[in-house]
């Protein structure tokens, strides 16, 4: 037994390393000065209540992020299970058997049957000489924090996807508007040419040319209406609503969100405690490293250990079933084993393989998990250099296609210029007014990408919560104890 206890001592197997990555410097497009809460309340800073209360229905209803919750309660019952095996397991036994006498004692008038009943206290136990069990609690412990750190990877997705899509809404009401806008003037200018047009002051080619603009700008009102409804549609599921939700909950007009100055970005290296997708895959690493401990401990000999005490009774012979707590009764056992593995030996070496495979699969992983948050939030920083670029020259392109309409139906009033010169500019008018709009909506955009990459928020501490109803409905089918009381302080750092 002291043997045992001391080889229980080590454990096979790598111990996990954070694997190598490469990482930049610093980002191409520079850092921004700011503060640390630009970036853990990143939606204030486009100064919009709608957006933030739009942000909070999401965390308290989206099924998705729910679901990622219940699998971190999921996963606490798993460690509890992997733990269980550092005990002995330890069992109540009962039983009672009644017999029959056969033919023979029956044609001879003897009973010959009777009943026996038993109680017995079993105990088994299999030191952990090879760390097989100790493994798997480490296993099962990271696979646990991998799932609170889904669950915030989940929340950062969520969060950017409900922006995002507001944005695109927001961005397609400014399109209908400029269209609209558009579309009045332009059933205005096709009156003033119907009318010169029978005053004989021009000709129906004029009057055809207006025409034709005023129903082309008609036509692009129902698709940008159908592309508004499909966002309003996908916006509301991700608030864990029925699809017409935003359009009769949010249908009052409200002032554009504002574009934050800047991004304090930091520094590349943070990406690897501020993202909850890069810790998710770390731990997935350092579970998969666990398993390989697992695997080859099954290579080395094994002991088991068991035995079990209790009482028995019998009405045969003279004696009585209620004689089962008599000292004379005594029913005890004691057993011990030994497993040494070799004919499959073969089959464990491979099972070992297979592991380390898998662990290397994950370590590339989240190397690559690396590279592609930083490339995403070079993408995002670059986004947002070349969109505010694109709104200032459309801004000043803006301004100077309306003088330019101004101008060409002035012209065209004063008998001047043919209304091609007036389609022209109008036509270029609500082209760049378009552009403009959408320019505005793309800047938008970009800022939450570069916010998604840059961690979505998040603070680095590996918390979860469960809501009340959820909480409610899985109670009333099992008893969780505290189970579903998920982490609201769990440090980050594997």
């Amino acid at each position: 037994m002291a043997a045992a206890l001391g080889l229980s001592a080590c454990a096979v197997g790598p111990d996990y390393q954070r694997p190598a990555v490469r990482l930049e410097n610093q980002w191409q497009h520079g850092n921004a000065p700011g503060d640390e809460r630009q970036l853990s309340d990143w939606w204030q800073q486009f100064d919009d209540p709608r957006l933030t209360q739009l942000l909070q229905q999401g965390r308290d209803n989206n099924p998705t992020l729910a679901s990622a919750a219940v699998r971190i309660a999921q996963a606490q019952a798993q460690l509890g299970i992997a733990k269980s095996g550092e005990l002995p397991a330890v069992q109540l036994s009962l039983s009672r058997n009644y017999s029959k006498p056969d033919l023979a004692n029956q044609l001879q008038g003897k009973t010959g049957g009777g009943s026996t009943q038993q109680i017995s206290l079993q105990a088994a136990w299999e030191p952990d000489l090879w760390g097989a069990v100790r493994r798997g609690g480490e296993s099962a412990q990271a696979s646990w924090l991998s799932t609170i750190a889904a669950y915030q990877a989940a929340m950062a997705a969520l969060e950017a996807n409900i922006a995002t899509l507001y944005f695109n809404v927001r961005t397609l009401e400014q399109r209908l508007l400029v269209a609209s806008n558009n579309l009045k003037q332009q059933a205005e200018n096709l009156r003033i040419a119907n009318a010169r047009f029978r005053a004989g002051a021009s000709s129906e080619q004029d009057l055809r040319q207006a025409q034709v603009l005023f129903e082309q700008t008609n036509a692009n009102i129902p698709t940008l209406r159908a592309a508004l409804q499909q966002s309003q549609h996908a916006l509301s599921v991700l608030l864990g609503q029925p699809p017409d939700y935003y359009r009769l909950q949010y249908a009052d007009a409200v002032p554009m969100p504002s574009v934050p100055a800047s991004v304090p970005a930091g520094i590349p290296r943070d990406l690897l405690q501020r993202r909850p997708d890069v810790l998710q895959a770390e731990y997935a690493a350092i579970a998969q490293s666990a398993r390989i401990g697992q695997a080859k401990a099954a290579l080395f000999p094994s002991f088991s250990l068991g035995g079990s005490f209790g009482y028995q009774s019998s009405d045969s012979g003279g004696n009585h079933l209620s004689d089962l707590f008599k000292w004379h009764n005594p029913v005890t056992s004691a057993s011990a084993g030994f497993l040494l593995p070799i004919f499959n030996h073969g089959l464990l070496v491979n099972q070992v393989r297979v592991e380390d495979a898998a662990f290397q699969q994950a370590v590339l992983n989240y190397q690559n998990q690396v590279l592609t948050a930083q490339q995403q939030v070079e993408d995002a920083l670059s986004a947002i250099d070349g969109h505010r670029a694109a709104r200032l020259n459309l801004t000043t392109a803006s301004n100077a296609a309306r003088r330019s309409t101004l101008l060409a139906l002035e012209r065209y009033k004063a008998g001047e210029t043919d209304f091609t010169t007036v389609t022209s500019a109008y036509q270029s008018q609500l082209q760049v007014e378009d552009g403009l709009a959408q320019a505005e909506g793309n800047l938008l955009q970009s800022f939450v990408e570069a916010y998604r990459a840059l961690g979505g928020g998040w603070d680095g501490k590996l918390t979860a919560e469960l809501s009340e109803d959820i909480t409610r409905q899985m109670r009333a089918r099992t008893d969780w104890g505290d189970a579903l009381e998920l982490p609201h302080s769990q440090g980050s750092a594997p």
